[in-house]
């Protein structure tokens, strides 16, 4: 078996160093500033995904056949507009790390859209698609 090596003499703050520790204060309070950011665009996707689902259930008739383009449509408005309220919110995020503002949620965002839009159109319509025994 292989050990991890210890890690190195220099990595460990110096004693004798007046700094107490905080050379990397700044960049710390800026990285968790990126990630707060993050975590709230995240959750505004998820959301907006929950929203944009319901709004896609309850408007229209069950019975037209735009109602799926109509939906999506509405999912990628909403999707738009929570990237306009991201890039308002002016989340730190280094000039390689762009598509962050893009990608953070989008997964969860679809899913939860899906999700919501099965969920709330089978609660207003639940006669659609269950025969009638008699």
């Amino acid at each position: 078996m292989v050990r991890h090596p210890k890690k190195k003499e220099d990595d460990k703050p110096n004693a004798d160093d007046n700094t107490g520790g905080n050379s990397e204060g700044p960049s710390q309070t800026e990285e968790s500033r990126l990630k707060n950011g993050l975590n709230k665009l995240f959750w505004l996707r998820v959301g907006m995904g929950v929203l944009a689902g319901a709004l896609s259930a309850v408007i229209g008739d069950p019975f037209v056949s735009y109602r799926v383009g109509l939906g999506f449509g509405i999912m990628i408005i909403l999707f738009i507009v929570s990237y306009g309220i991201g890039k308002s919110m002016r989340i730190p995020i280094p000039s390689t790390d762009k598509k962050k503002l893009i990608t953070t949620g989008y997964g969860s965002f679809f899913l939860m859209f899906i999700f919501c839009w099965i969920l709330v159109n089978t609660l207003i319509h639940p006669e659609v698609g269950i025969p009638t025994i008699r």
